[in-house]
């Protein structure tokens, strides 16, 4: 073969191989974005909010007193079981007995007093003294002024007219006196004063009366006593409670809920409970009580959080739980059975907040608007009448995904 030959067929050859390569990159073969796909599938998807909160008894009775005297007698210890009027405790009632004593004598003189001075008879008698000291009054004043003339004209002596003028004087004196005692009783008759420091004393000695009836300390409640706070020979300090009484059959727990997730829930809902001091024990509960007012929860990773508190009284058997453990829920909010669901890396949120899926067909990228339904952990129901069950669509789609668009494909 000649030289020319030869640079003929290696430029036939080049020819052949720029068709081949411009065919395959015209078909989209090279250049085309890879995609990897997932299926559209039918299955029953629920939604669900996960909640812990505290158990508590739903009858609790913290029994405290005001009573400043020693307790001298306990007569239960926590676990004890108590019937309602069951004594807890006793205190020494010495030193009440003496008070009771003492604001009872206090009373009784401040009631003779006030009964005293508010007297008609008494009052009465010093208007009569009065109308008789005026009447000597009167007299003595007579006597001295005629005698005060003899003294003068020298018909009597000095030591005459000193004696008469002595005896007005202490008349007059006498007079000022009883009027002022008439005026005295007539005031303190009508004064508010003594008659609310009457009333002050009596209403004491009826608190005193009323502490001796608070001398046993009783169990207002059927229950379990939970905490005992009380202390022989010791005075119950503060106003927490001395006794704890707790209904341990029937517990409830208090749920805060996000402000978002409210609405997803109702009264006489049944929920699931768990609690990981008995992982292998399944419990149920009902919601009885959604709160009226929201609150901010403080602490949160996230700052400030708007929270509604939940009730739910758990029913059916509740054996090994008590006050205090944490308890779980995982509340189921939605649930639709036979939906149309994708991974959640299948849906592009557009940037006009819309919501779509690029479904792959013939190797074309096809957009179709959908709507989110029920969502899950992991995945999200897509409502569309555009798209079936076993429709492959795009996974992690982009904002460089183009309607139409060729692309090479890989499940």
């Amino acid at each position: 073969m000649t030289r020319k030959k030869k640079i003929i067929g290696i430029s036939i050859s080049a020819v052949i191989l720029l068709f081949a390569v411009f065919n395959f990159r015209t078909s989209g073969s090279s250049d085309d974005i890879i995609v990897t796909t997932t299926d559209i599938t039918k299955s029953d998807i629920s939604s669900s909010i996960y909640v812990k909160g505290e158990l508590k008894s739903k009858v609790k009775s913290e029994i405290s007193s005001d009573l400043t005297y020693i307790v001298d007698n306990i007569f239960v210890k926590e676990g004890d079981k108590v019937k309602k009027g069951d004594k807890l405790a006793t205190f020494d009632m010495k030193q009440l007995n003496q008070d009771i004593e003492s604001a009872k004598l206090e009373y009784e003189i401040q009631e003779a007093q006030y009964n005293e001075k508010n007297n008609e008879e008494h009052i009465l008698s010093l208007e009569r003294d009065v109308e008789n000291q005026t009447m000597d009054f009167e007299i003595a004043k007579n006597k001295y002024e005629s005698s005060k003339s003899l003294y003068e004209l020298g018909s009597i002596s000095k030591d005459e007219f000193d004696s008469d003028y002595n005896t007005y004087k202490k008349s007059e004196n006498n007079l000022e006196k009883i009027k002022s005692d008439l005026n005295k009783a007539i005031r303190e008759k009508n004064n508010n004063v003594d008659a609310k420091s009457l009333e002050l004393k009596k209403l004491n000695l009826k608190q005193k009366i009323d502490d001796l009836s608070k001398s046993t300390v009783k169990s207002p409640i059927d229950g379990t006593v939970t905490a005992v706070n009380a202390k022989i020979g010791s005075i119950p300090k503060g106003a927490g409670g001395i006794f704890v009484i707790e209904d341990l059959n029937n517990l409830k727990a208090t749920f805060d809920i996000n402000e978002f997730d409210i609405s997803k829930l109702h009264k006489g809902q049944e929920i699931n409970l768990t609690t990981e001091s008995l992982s292998d024990a399944n419990f149920k509960g009902k919601i009885t009580n959604i709160y009226p007012t929201a609150r901010i929860k403080q602490g949160s990773s996230s700052g400030k959080q708007i929270i509604i508190p939940v009730e739910v009284d758990l029913t059916g058997n509740i054996e090994g739980l008590r006050p205090g453990l944490i308890i779980e829920s995982r509340i189921e909010t939605q649930k639709q059975k036979d939906a149309l669901i994708l991974p959640y890396e299948a849906i592009y949120e557009k940037p006009d907040k819309t919501n779509c899926v690029f479904v792959v067909k013939n190797e074309t990228l096809k957009e179709i608007p959908v709507e989110l339904g029920i969502q899950s952990d992991l995945s999200v129901q897509v409502i569309s009448k555009d798209i079936k069950l076993g429709d492959k669509v795009a996974v992690n789609p982009n904002e460089s995904f183009i309607d139409g668009m060729k692309v090479s494909t890989m499940k």
